[in-house]
Formats: C-alpha cells, structure tokens, sequence
C-alpha cells in the first residue's frame, strides 16, 4: 500500500521524472538546497518557542536567536546548495534570525491560543475503503478560546501568493481533512500560513464542498500516478534545485561537458555536432531570406511587365497568379457564426472536419470513459516522429 504526500504530489506534477527517481527508485543524493535548510531552521526553532511556552518557559528573543545559531551550526553541511552565486550562507543565515524576530515581535509570550501539537503526524485516507491514504505534518495546530482550530504553516519562500491562490492551496486542505478525520468533532477550521520574509499572515477556510473535490481531485492524480508508465522529465524553474541532474536526458549532457576542459570540450562529439548543426541553420537561414527577397523581386518585375514565364542563362521561371477561397479557421474571427449557418444548413456533415489533434489529447489525458476510448483506438495508430530545434543558450546555462 502507497502512502502518498503532498510533497510528493507536487513532486509528480512538477516533473515525473523526478518523481519516479526519488520516489519509485528511492536515489537518495546528499545534497540540499540552501532554502530548504534555512526553512528546516526556522521550523525548528518556532518549534521550540511553542513547545517551552506549554510548559509557561518563554525564551528571551536573544536566547532564541542563540538556539536558531546552535542548530545552524550543528546541521550545516558541505553539500548544501546555493544556486544564486551573489548570496552567501551568511546572507541566508542572516534572513533567517530577521523572521524569526519579526514572528517573536508579534506572537511573543506565545499564548493568543491553545497549542494543540507541533510537527504533528496526520495520517490519513481519502476514501472509506482506505485505498488513497496520505501523510503530512502539520507545523503546528491550535485552538481558540471560541473552538477554532487553526493548522498552521511556516514559509520562508521569498514569494508571497495571494489570498486567491491561498484559497486553493492542496496542502493544508488535506491536513484539514486529516484532522476532522482525526477529531470528528472539530467543525471550525481556519488555514493560516505565516510568510515570514513578509511578516504577513494569510488566512483561509474551506467548505465541505471544496473539500469533498479535493478530495476527488487527489485521488484522480494518485490514479494518474499508479497508471503512469513513462515518467517523462518536464522543465521549469525548479531544475536549478533538482539532485538529479546527472540522470536527467535534458540535464545531463550540460552537467558532463561543464567539467570539462576547454580543448576537450571544444572537441566533445555532442559539442562538435550541436555547433555544426546551428552552424549550417544559420546559413540555411539566411539562404532562404534571400530567396524569399528574389521571389517577391520576380513577382513584381512579372507583373510589371505582365509575363508569365521569364528566362534565365539554361533555366526558366514560370509565374502564376491565382486566387484560392479560404473561410475562417477554427480560432479565427466569424468561425462560430459560419459554423452555425452551415449546420442550420443542414451541411454540417458534408463540409466538416475532424480535429484529430483534439480527439489525440481527448484520448490521451482520458477525458472520455474507457469503452468510448477503446473504440476509438480501432482506428489509430502509433507513428514515430523526430524533430530538431534550436534555441540561444541561456546566459546561466553557457
């Protein structure tokens, strides 16, 4: 039985790739990234402030910056990453201490609530019959005076969403879930989250309603994932923080020819064959620029001298003019007036097309029920395809 997360949800929908490594391969990489260790400090010290407080200890904001030095030291390791090279550990270190004293600042003694635990284990299932269960820990949860309970998260990421992409936020409606499973009597639940680089709070609820899709919505991705086959790598931002890659098929050729030197770099087959090719593209380029200028130029000197065919030194260039019906295309101006005409028309079937790109992805992302998509695959077929493009090196990348 998987137990799935909600980091490893993301994980999957950010790149499968990365997911079917860590997860299903279980590649473990002693490597971390400078933001993920600066969060796991801060976590670890607002623990403390909250944990000493249950027991009336409040701990002088110097005291706690003292603790916040302590774990720093005694965790950091040589493997941790700084990906952008203008920032120092120092810098991270520093940014650290100003959330945390920003936070004390305004929840110092620590007792506007009821903390109920810290760092606490949800787990959970989906379903009555407990086949999609996950896990999660919540940074802390609490009660109000009036029996609210609040889920709590620390983030120490440099953005800051907005109340509306709060609204939807997966994580924290999960563990909701998971604590109405937990509790059956907690009815009242806000979702707070503490952005700590801004000192700014937001606030969110979810109805029965939105949490009867999330639910929905999770256990269709965990279908999604189970099925899944080819765990594809997808590119975004986030590959500057990925641990893998090496055995990335987009990543990998730039980590084995960076830690090469110039003279064997410059003679590296995938060097040597990528610099041709662009090589070549450039001057195929600026061929057909040229031919382009020529044919527009023999255009007009036909229609200037009203010819058809015009001779060269050995060859000729026949000239045509014609004039060729074309209608508005699919996502063109009029195409849902001229679409509704002819089927009032009754033509429809005569002049209709069908859009196979919209029937592929239709199949592909299984939007139809399986016995409607079993009949329509009567009628494909898998056709091997390749392409080549180019694009400028990004100046990180170079």
């Amino acid at each position: 039985m998987t137990i799935y997360s909600h980091s490893q949800l993301s994980t999957y929908e950010g790149c499968p790739l990365k997911y079917k490594l860590s997860y299903k391969d279980k590649i473990k990489r002693d490597i971390e990234g400078i933001e993920a260790f600066l969060g796991s400090m801060v976590h670890e010290t607002l623990k403390k402030c909250y944990d000493d407080a249950k027991y009336t200890k409040i701990n002088p904001l110097d005291d706690i910056l003292g603790y916040y030095d302590s774990i720093w030291d005694k965790n950091w390791h040589d493997s941790i990453i700084i990906t952008k090279k203008d920032l120092t550990k120092d810098n991270y270190r520093a940014l650290g201490k100003k959330m945390i004293g920003s936070y004390y600042s305004r929840h110092c003694p620590f007792d506007s609530d009821i903390t109920m635990a810290t760092e606490m284990m949800v787990n959970f299932s989906l379903d009555d019959a407990r086949k999609y269960n996950l896990v999660g820990y919540i940074d802390r949860l609490s009660r109000t005076k009036e029996g609210i309970y609040r889920i709590h998260d620390y983030k120490t990421s440099a953005h800051l969403p907005t109340q509306a992409e709060a609204d939807i936020d997966r994580q924290l409606g999960l563990y909701q879930i998971g604590v109405q499973k937990k509790w059956t009597d907690v009815a009242n639940v806000k979702l707070v989250w503490h952005y700590l680089a801004f000192d700014k709070d937001l606030i969110s609820s979810r109805s029965q309603e939105q949490l009867s899709k999330l639910k929905q919505d999770n256990m269709e991705l965990i279908d999604e994932i189970e099925a899944t086959e080819d765990f594809l790598p997808k590119e975004s931002a986030l590959c500057n923080w990925c641990e893998y890659p090496d055995l990335c098929p987009r990543r990998k050729h730039f980590i084995f020819v960076e830690s090469l030197p110039v003279n064997e770099y410059l003679k590296e087959t995938g060097v040597v064959l990528v610099n041709k090719y662009v090589e070549l593209k450039e001057k195929a380029s600026e061929i057909d620029d040229e031919i382009d200028k020529v044919k527009e130029a023999i255009l007009e000197y036909a229609k200037k001298e009203s010819v058809d065919v015009i001779r060269g030194s050995g060859r000729k260039v026949t000239v045509k003019f014609d004039e060729k019906l074309k209608f508005p295309g699919k996502n063109e101006k009029d195409r849902k007036k001229l679409d509704i005409l002819i089927i009032g028309a009754g033509k429809w079937m005569e002049v209709s097309q069908l859009d196979t790109t919209s029937l592929t992805r239709s199949i592909e992302k299984g939007l139809w029920d399986k016995e409607l998509i079993g009949q329509v695959m009567k009628f494909g077929r898998i056709e091997e395809t390749s392409s080549i493009s180019v694009s400028k090196l990004k100046e990180e990348e170079s």
